[in-house]
């Protein structure tokens, strides 16, 4: 009865996962519902639902990869089903974190990140978070007013204005009067002026200085007779209104006079004082010209503002920020890679509070850097295929391209924005290079002391322009075919040296020793018994270009390999462009050599030779055998 029973669940399980795959002999692909695709095999077509979905191929449901906790990757609570698939979302008020689970956002961290008033106190709770106006001001913590203070005092950091008929507590950070006097400055010399009349709260600005000194300052400064100065230090950010003793200098008596003030630190990094007239004329308060007033290091677009209690720089407001439609992108189209960036700023008063921007592949998020002014950036490498970027080519041009996602937190309701960038840049010989797929290239790394690391590289082009490279497993040429070489190299002091191209030959072998031997180019001039070969470029730049008709050796060998012994001249010794009228031997007054080698190239009809020789050099086919542009690495060669 066991063994029948057990034989019973296997037919139904046999029947269940052949109702999922509906087959069609004669039937069309387009019967299978949407969500399913249609394969072929043998001849058989069959009907096969999409992953995410369930059924016969006919008819596709959702599955909810929610309802199983081993069907999703998310935390407890935070799996939201989309058809064909999930997302995890963190309920309100929590983040996903990097560790897979939901950490409490602190809205008070930034007031970006909450509506609280500007004067009220935020308490973050978890999940949540909680707004309370201070004492002497009414309201829910969302918005705050000012109590009358007719007949009670006003708070910590409030002082009491009149207003209109009535009296009420503000802040005197935003209610002052302004003081913009060069002559205030301790550096100025005597006068008359007297501060007699200065009642209320001010603030000093300009080229005389933004607050008041705090030592004793000489007679007949700041266009006075007796200047007023700060017994005593400043307040800090979060010691609210204050009260302080200005001294007037006369007669050798650094406090002749003096009188009470009150002081308070703002956001912004100023400072407002309350004075009440002068005890005498002619007394002036004093400003140091010296003092920095802003106690925030913040980036242009930013400003200093103190946030409960803590002083810090936030975006400012900028009134054309605010539209989406503006924001403007900035393209840095670089040699090895392209940065777009957005200025943070910006997105924040465009209603971006939570920035996520990728690109096509999400692996490539953006982050932030702080220069003049903070940005949110992404890079892509000027690499085909890298964080799905593409490659598109022309006879003059590569460009790049890619597409920029920008959105405000990990789900979005509202369109999501795509910005499509692309980089286009003239075709050379080193970035045709970069381009190709599978380029026929050899480099070696050459370490000059003094002057850091080089990397030299030698690579088979198509045409004289030398912007096509060979690209595949082979080269396969006749007779009768030109063959173009480049050799170039970067990644050091460019500006000392120059490549010089001391000789090139073929053999028929592998062997860089192989008696039979075709020279090409010796004491880096070319082989003058050959009209065929040309040299192009050799010791004048970072590159050398040679070409000349192929040919084959006698007898049976229908595979070239070409090798070159190459310098790197320093053009600080002496010159390094070859002489080739009168033949001087220059290796002798150069530095040690390096060997580069490249091949085997196949006659045409012998394709199967350079195959197998491929497969047997070390390294070679497995260098070949990627996407990328494949480099590479050969033992290095050193010639006395």
């Amino acid at each position: 009865m066991k063994d029948l029973f057990y034989l019973s669940l296997l037919l139904a399980g046999l029947q269940c996962y052949m109702s999922s795959e509906t087959t069609l002999s004669s039937a069309r692909c387009s019967d299978c519902h949407s969500n399913a695709t249609c394969e072929e095999n043998d001849g058989l077509r069959k009907c096969v639902c999409k992953d995410g979905f369930a059924g016969n191929g006919f008819n596709c449901s959702d599955v909810d990869e929610c309802a199983f906790p081993g069907s999703n990757v998310c935390p407890a609570g935070a799996c939201v089903n989309t058809l064909g698939s999930y997302i995890c979302q963190c309920p309100s008020g929590f983040l996903l974190s990097s560790e897979g689970g939901c950490r409490d956002i602190d809205e008070c961290s930034t007031p970006n990140l909450n509506r609280c008033h500007s004067l009220a106190m935020c308490t973050n709770h978890n999940g949540s978070y909680s707004c309370s106006c201070p004492q002497g001001f009414a309201g829910d913590g969302y918005s705050c007013s000012a109590k009358n203070c007719t007949l009670i005092s006003c708070d910590f950091g409030a002082d009491c204005f009149k207003n209109d008929a009535s009296r009420i507590c503000a802040d005197p950070c935003s209610n002052y009067n302004v003081l913009d006097n060069y002559w205030r400055s301790t550096s100025y010399g005597s006068g008359n002026n007297c501060d007699s009349n200065k009642v209320g709260w001010y603030r000093f600005i300009g080229r005389g200085g933004e607050r008041m000194p705090e030592a004793c300052v000489p007679t007949h400064r700041c266009n006075t007779d007796a200047p007023l100065w700060l017994d005593g230090s400043h307040p800090s950010s979060n010691a609210g209104i204050v009260t302080r003793t200005a001294c007037a200098h006369w007669e050798n008596s650094c406090c002749y006079w003096s009188t009470a003030i009150q002081i308070k630190a703002c956001p912004g990094g100023y400072f407002v004082y309350k004075f009440n007239g002068t005890p005498a004329c002619s007394l002036t308060y004093c400003t140091d010209p010296t003092y920095v007033g802003n106690p925030c290091s913040c980036n242009a677009d930013e400003e200093c503002k103190l946030i409960n209690g803590s002083w810090g720089c936030y975006c400012r407001k900028e009134s054309n920020d605010t539209d989406i439609r503006s924001l403007q992108p900035e393209l840095d189209c670089g040699t090895s890679q392209i940065k777009v960036s957005f200025s943070k700023c910006q997105l924040e008063n465009a209603g971006f509070q939570n920035i996520i921007i990728y690109l096509k592949d999400d692996k490539c998020a953006g982050f932030e850097e702080h220069n003049n002014r903070s940005l949110v950036s992404v890079v892509t490498p000027t690499q085909a295929g890298k964080c799905g970027t593409l490659l598109t080519k022309n006879a003059t041009h590569a460009t790049y391209s890619n597409t920029l996602y920008l959105a405000d937190g990990i789900i979005v309701r509202d369109n999501e924005i795509n910005i499509n960038f692309y980089c286009s840049y003239p075709l050379d010989m080193k970035l045709s290079l970069e381009t190709a797929i599978e380029p026929i290239i050899s480099s070696i790394n050459i370490s000059t002391g003094g002057t850091g690391m080089f990397t030299v590289q030698m690579a088979l082009y198509r045409d004289q322009n030398y912007t096509s490279p060979f690209e595949g497993s082979k080269v396969v040429l006749s007779t009768d075919d030109m063959l173009y070489v480049g050799v170039m190299f970067d990644d050091g002091d460019t500006s000392q040296f120059v490549l010089l191209m001391e000789s090139c030959y073929a053999t028929p072998t592998k062997n860089a020793t192989d008696l039979t031997k075709y020279f090409i180019i010796q004491d880096g001039c070319p082989n003058r018994q050959d009209s065929t070969i040309a040299v192009a470029e050799n010791g004048v730049s970072t590159q050398g270009q040679f070409s000349l008709q192929m040919f084959k050796f006698v007898g049976n060998h229908n595979l070239v390999y070409l090798h070159c012994q190459i310098h790197l001249c320093d053009v600080s010794t002496g010159a390094c462009k070859p002489s080739c009228s009168r033949r001087s031997h220059i290796g002798q007054q150069q530095n040690q050599g390096f060997a580069l080698e490249v091949g085997p190239i196949a006659r045409q009809g012998f394709e199967f030779l350079a195959d197998s020789s491929f497969s047997l050099s070390f390294g070679l086919h497995a260098a070949w055998s990627v996407v990328v542009p494949g480099i590479m690495a050969l033992a290095l060669h050193v010639f006395p």
